[in-house]
């Protein structure tokens, strides 16, 4: 032969060097592929997704009750619906003790709301005023002239029709979530363990374990989450409710309810509830009452953020509030209103899936490290050690030849 050989040693590196980055730059292609799909779908299909997504919602909340009956000897079909009926036997009696009191307010504001929207217009214009502007808002009686005006009327259909379709998608669409949410979350709950085996089973073994682990970890993450929110939403709904009925302001429950039901997307439910407080106190009452309505929400968001979500969701994955502030905004511009609730917790899980494979691929991590580095409070110690150590990280077959002192 003429010309010199590679070393043996430098061809194996090389080819393994080779076939490393073919497989992560196929798999990342790969990934792409999927991940435009499924947006295609998703935008294509998004009527079914809502309901769907409150199937998952009630799976998160209801499955750690159905999981622990099932430990008892009571069968996850059984154990379904007694669940679904504690819910409903809760809604029922909270409804009964609230919804009187929702009600009257609500009738209340509604026969007010005339006074109330002229109230708000005079003090917008007298605002805008201060500030060198001349705003000129219509009273309500003159937006009644204008809806009852036969020249307008003609416009006003018109648009009305022009919207049917919409809002006769929107009413389907309310049905399915309803409806059909709860059927599939009902079946989901009784058929968990045997779907969470079946997609092990298209795992291969050698990585099986590793996938079960990250599975489980998600689960509490995503799961923990969404089932603090919901406990965060009815502290913050009546942290409100009662701050407002302190200080007497007119419609404090009703107030209060929409904070609370808004705070299901974080931030959201003290800042719209202090807004509107302050609002309704300029407009029945004074000046210190919309003063006092703005403490009220201060104080409420503080001990929210500082002491109320900390303790709640300490077992979810870390999102700094930046990230959650940016990524509802783009969910929202996405795909409206459901992309504002989803949008926080695929967040968490995108973060743990990649975050993870990061960590244990490219850093080259143990799966202990990276776990803890991730996760705010691991399980018990002992249960999260036996757990951890059935993990292998898939790696490449050691070469022959390689150096005898490498780790």
């Amino acid at each position: 032969m003429t010309g010199k050989s590679r070393p043996p040693r430098f061809r194996s590196e090389f080819d393994e060097l080779v076939r490393r980055v073919g497989i992560y730059s196929w798999s990342a292609i790969g990934a792409v592929i999927v991940l435009l799909a499924s947006f295609y779908v998703l935008i294509e299909g998004r009527v079914i997704f809502a309901p769907l997504f409150v199937a998952l919602i009630v799976v998160f909340v209801l499955n750690p009750l159905v999981t622990a009956l099932a430990k008892r000897g009571i069968h996850r079909i059984v154990g379904a619906l007694l669940a679904f009926l504690i819910v409903l036997a809760v809604a029922v009696v909270v409804g009964f003790m609230v919804f009187p009191s929702v009600a009257a307010q609500a009738r209340e504001f509604a026969s007010e709301f005339p006074e109330l929207y002229d109230k708000l217009a005079e003090q917008l214009v007298t605002l805008g005023q201060r500030f060198g502007l001349d705003p000129s808002l219509w009273s309500y009686d003159q937006v009644l002239d204008y809806l009852n005006d036969p020249e307008n009327q003609d416009t006003i259909i018109s648009i009305v029709l022009d919207r049917v379709g919409t809002l006769t998608s929107g009413v389907f669409e309310f049905i399915l979530v309803f409806l059909l949410g709860p059927v599939i979350a009902f079946y989901m709950l009784i058929d968990l363990p045997n779907v969470q085996q079946r997609i092990l089973e298209l795992v291969p073994s050698r990585n099986r374990a590793e996938v079960a682990y990250v599975g489980r970890r998600l689960n509490t993450a995503v799961g923990g989450f969404l089932r603090g929110q919901l406990l965060v939403a009815i502290i913050v709904g009546v942290m409100l409710s009662v701050g407002y009925g302190v200080i007497d302001l007119p419609f404090w429950l009703l107030i209060g309810m929409v904070g609370g039901v808004l705070n299901i997307v974080p931030f959201l439910g003290p800042w719209v509830g202090g807004i509107l407080g302050v609002v309704v106190a300029l407009t029945t009452a004074d000046l210190t009452t919309a003063v006092w309505a703005a403490v009220v929400a201060v104080v409420v968001q503080q001990i929210d953020n500082n002491f109320v979500s900390p303790t709640v969701l300490r077992a979810t994955v870390r999102l700094h509030p930046a990230v959650t502030l940016l990524v509802l905004v783009l969910a929202g511009a996405v795909a409206g209103f459901w992309g504002i609730v989803i949008a926080v917790p695929l967040t968490a899980a995108l973060k743990i899936i990649a975050g993870y494979w990061w960590r244990t691929r490219i850093l080259e991590q143990t799966p202990t490290d990276a776990a803890e580095s991730m996760f705010i409070e691991p399980p018990q110690r002992k249960f999260w050690t036996r757990e951890i150590e059935a993990v292998t990280v898939a790696s490449p077959p050691e070469q022959s030849g390689g150096d005898p002192d490498a780790d």
